[in-house]
């Protein structure tokens, strides 16, 4: 794939005179390298398609009517044609029965006014629908201007001539014969235009191609953002931004631990090891940092007699929401979003400053901020960074960061302005390191545009250095989307679903397809060098892989519940281009993927839909790829996790068959190891359920949400669980939803001989909590686990949290707000009580830690510290 600069306008067909005589073909007005489409008018001729004058020419610069285009259209296809008494004006004409028969088959409609008017000269858009539906071209797409989904059509089959130039233009007789003869031919080597060449001609490069262009000026991306910010349109594209993630525990190595004790500690499960990624907790093995609830903490979390709250980092009065940070050495990187009110200063109107949309109208910012927190009582703010966009991912590299970002693309200046600039069309940048002022994220000229990705936003792929606050930020910006996107040592893969409907049936259809962007880390930056796309929709970051040059990809084409056109699941191997090598197709029909994971030559998914079928895929021969094994058993696993090369972690739910039809219940979460020792007969050797219908994890949808250290036989999560009472043990349905009684984290012993063995529970909710909790909790929920040494280190929004890894006790409790305190009790009326349970038997369980003017008791009133004598 090569990027293409034009910086001129589209070439068309020579019309000019050749210096030697050219032979004349079957007509005499057509000569071979002179006339215009000569090759497409002789074939015709030569099958009979279409006919010449009595003169022997064929006229090709003539224009043509209604009623010529459609019969010359009808008789190509060569069957019969009849119809009659379809439009008043159209009669008894010699042309009645192609135009009733055209319209009995859907190829026309007709004018509002209920006429055909056949004498009237045929123009590209109205061509380009009689040709679309008279040839069966795909029409799959739906907008509120009729003519889109058929030029659209006629693009995708490369159809469209150089010398068509505007949508209204009139057709002549040689267009009409090159569209007809690359239609039937299937002939997509000729030069082609696309349907925004024709729509807006400004655009210079040329839109039919299949290969990425950079913008030749700021007039090709006008015709994008007018494009989709005009009135009453409707996207074709339907992109979700999800971002499910999930991995395996691997050390950065990216630390700023204390390098005298150089302390043991767990860090944050990633997909890939040496690629780092963003969470809401990050630790140096003595240090915790943690984003919770808008605020960011820093905390001493080692030793555990040590524990407490160092500094907070409050930036909600900025309007700045963190959400996720990064720790590299010293430097504390945080990741948020505000809201940026879109405003542009004007040419021509002064130094008013003009809102160009309603007062509501603003966009999301995407923001960066670069700490040093050498000091922890004192984090020094270093670098700010914001982005006009939502932030898909990122994934930090040594000293790198990058972040993958969507912005719509929109029209910033009024109408009267000619030729727009940077400003008015491209998203905006801010870095402190560089100016305060906002300014475009790149030049027109250096955006890349996927001329075949249909209503595209701004792919920005930025490079943020950590190491050093004064080196630039280098972004490379798409014209394209974003959804998910997964991260080699080398490669960035982005990949986003492209939905196209079809609305003309009586339910309508769609198809998906994954649209794959590859970029390249470089020592400078990062770069695009290969797009391509795969059917169907990717599931999260886990879906993809790269290994030994080539990029693994698992989907699902269409939907479970339909059943004239059911669901299919897919794996393809592309090369580093993004060409297809190999695939294996129509895996598992009516189902869905809920998960998968490559490891090295082998690949492993699940799909469900009333059981969990677990596949074992050998990938070993990239063109050669096949499905060694299945299990089949209840249930399903929403994340896979390896054990070693030969077992695997499955984190799920069990299921219950419906007796109301061809689905299952979902009940309470499960655990599973999964032998592929033999990878053709793989098998359950151990499994752990957890609760009821209604328990929930967040590991289930993030997979940063466990600890999981081989070596030391160590699993743990947080996990909410319900259960069910015994009336609803009754219902055999397996509908009934439990309610809660725990929240917090399950620490569990694994190994192969012995499976799961729970060693015990952390809660930072107390008696008093679940006492008052209703149908769910709220306010303390455990967030994330840690290990630092030997001591266990849970985060809520409560506070933080140390227990034993052996024993599971508590060691510390640190809440980052003081408990409610109250003022009376029946046996202590005049002394200020620290309110802390009702339930006494909880009070002699759990170890409490007063202030040093204090002393602990407990009473009637509950259990907690008050004034010492």
């Amino acid at each position: 794939m090569k990027l293409l600069r034009t910086t001129s306008t589209l070439c068309l067909v020579s019309l000019g005179i050749a210096v030697l005589p050219s032979p004349s073909l079957g007509f005499s007005d057509v000569r071979s390298g002179v006339t215009p489409y000569s090759q497409a008018i002789e074939s015709l001729r030569e099958k009979g398609v279409v006919e010449g004058y009595e003169d022997g020419t064929f006229k090709p610069t003539a224009r043509l009517n209604r009623a010529e285009f459609l019969k010359i259209i009808l008789e190509s296809r060569g069957t019969e044609v009849k119809g009659e008494d379809c439009f008043p004006d159209v009669g008894d004409e010699w042309f009645a029965r192609y135009v009733c028969a055209a319209k009995a088959e859907g190829i026309i409609d007709g004018y509002p006014d209920g006429t055909f008017q056949p004498s009237r000269a045929i123009n590209f858009a109205e061509g380009s629908k009689i040709l679309s539906n008279a040839y069966g071209q795909a029409i799959d797409q739906y907008s509120s201007d009729w003519y889109e989904p058929f030029v659209r059509a006629l693009e995708s089959s490369k159809a469209i001539p150089l010398s068509v130039e505007r949508l209204e233009q009139e057709v002549n007789r040689g267009e009409m014969a090159e569209m007809m003869w690359r239609l039937t031919e299937g002939e997509t080597g000729q030069p082609s235009k696309g349907y925004l060449n024709v729509k807006y001609p400004d655009v210079m490069i040329n839109m039919a191609s299949d290969e990425p262009q950079h913008a030749s000026s700021c007039a090709d991306l006008k015709a994008f953002t007018q494009e989709a910010n005009r009135g009453g349109h409707f996207p074709m594209v339907d992109v979700m931004m999800m971002e499910s993630d999930g991995a395996v525990a691997m050390p950065l190595g990216a630390g700023g631990a204390s390098k005298a004790r150089a302390p043991d500690f767990s860090q944050t499960n990633v997909q890939v090891s040496g690629v780092d990624e963003a969470d809401i907790v990050k630790t140096d093995g003595t240090y915790v940092y943690a984003v919770l609830e808008g605020m960011v903490r820093i905390l001493k979390g080692y030793p555990a007699e040590e524990v407490k709250l160092l500094s907070t980092i409050d930036l909600q009065e900025e309007g700045f929401n963190p959400t996720e940070i990064y720790l590299d050495g010293d430097r504390l990187i945080l990741l948020g979003n505000s809201w940026q009110n879109y405003e542009k200063r004007v040419p021509g109107i002064g130094d008013e400053m003009m809102m160009i949309a309603p007062p509501f109208y603003g966009g999301n910012q995407t923001a960066v901020r670069i700490y040093s927190v050498a000091d922890r009582t004192k984090p020094e703010l270093l670098r700010t960074l914001s982005f006009d966009g939502n932030a898909v991912s990122t994934r930090k590299i040594k000293n790198k960061l990058y972040l993958v970002l969507n912005e719509s693309v929109r029209w910033h200046v009024p109408k009267p302005v000619p030729l727009p600039l940077e400003e008015d069309l491209l998203p905006s940048f801010r870095d402190s390191a560089a100016s305060s002022v906002e300014q475009p994220i790149s030049r027109c000229g250096d955006v890349i545009i996927l001329p075949r990705v249909p209503h595209p936003q701004y792919l920005i792929a930025a490079v943020i250095p950590t190491d050093d606050m004064s080196k630039e930020v280098q972004r490379e910006v798409v014209l394209g989307s974003a959804e998910n996107i997964y991260s080699s040592l080398e490669s960035l893969y982005v990949a986003a679903t492209q939905w196209e409907y079809d609305w003309r049936g009586p339910r309508g259809t769609s198809k998906e397809s994954a649209s794959i962007y590859r970029f390249a880390y470089t020592d400078s930056g990062i770069e695009l060098k290969a797009h391509g796309k795969v059917p169907g929709r990717i599931l999260n970051q886990f879906s993809m892989d790269e290994h030994e040059g080539h990029f693994r990809i698992a989907t699902t084409k269409g939907n479970s519940w339909n059943e004239e056109n059911p669901s299919t699941n897919n794996i393809y191997i592309l090369n580093k281009n993004l060409e297809p090598v190999g695939n294996i197709e129509d895996i598992a029909p009516g189902e869905t993927i809920y998960s998968a994971r490559f490891m090295g030559d082998r690949g492993y998914m699940v799909t469900f839909k009333k059981i969990d079928p677990f596949f074992a895929l050998d990938l070993s021969d990239p063109a050669n790829p096949k499905i060694l094994g299945k299990l089949k058993i209840p249930g399903y696993s929403d994340y896979l996790h390896p054990y070693d090369e030969n077992h695997i972690i499955g984190f799920g739910k069990e299921a219950v068959e419906s007796k109301d039809g061809d689905f299952a219940w979902y009940q309470g979460m499960k655990m599973a190891v999964f032998d592929v020792t033999n990878p053709e007969k793989p098998k359950e050797l151990h499994k752990f359920g957890i609760g009821d219908r209604g328990t929930e994890s967040p590991l289930l949808h993030n997979h940063k949400a466990l600890l999981f250290d081989k070596d030391r036989k160590l699993l743990a999560f947080p996990v909410q669980i319900n259960k069910l009472t015994e009336d609803q043990k009754q219902d055999p349905s397996g509908m009934a939803w439990g309610q809660p009684v725990f929240q917090g984290a399950y620490v569990f012993r694994l190994n192969l001989k012995d499976g799961f063995t729970l060693k015990g529970s952390i809660s930072h909710y107390n008696q008093r909590d679940y006492l008052k909790s209703g149908s769910y909790f709220y306010g303390k929920n455990v967030e994330r686990i840690l290990r630092l040494e030997d001591s266990l280190v849970t985060l809520s929004q409560y506070g933080i949290q140390s227990h034993s890894e052996k024993e599971v006790n508590l060691q510390a409790d640190v809440p980052f707000v003081e408990p409610e305190s109250i003022t009376s009790c029946p046996d202590k009326e005049d002394e200020d009580v620290l309110y802390v349970s009702d339930d006494l038997d909880t009070c002699a369980t759990i170890r409490f830690f007063c202030k040093e003017d204090q002393k602990a008791f407990s009473n009637k009133c509950g259990c907690g510290c008050v004034p010492s004598e």
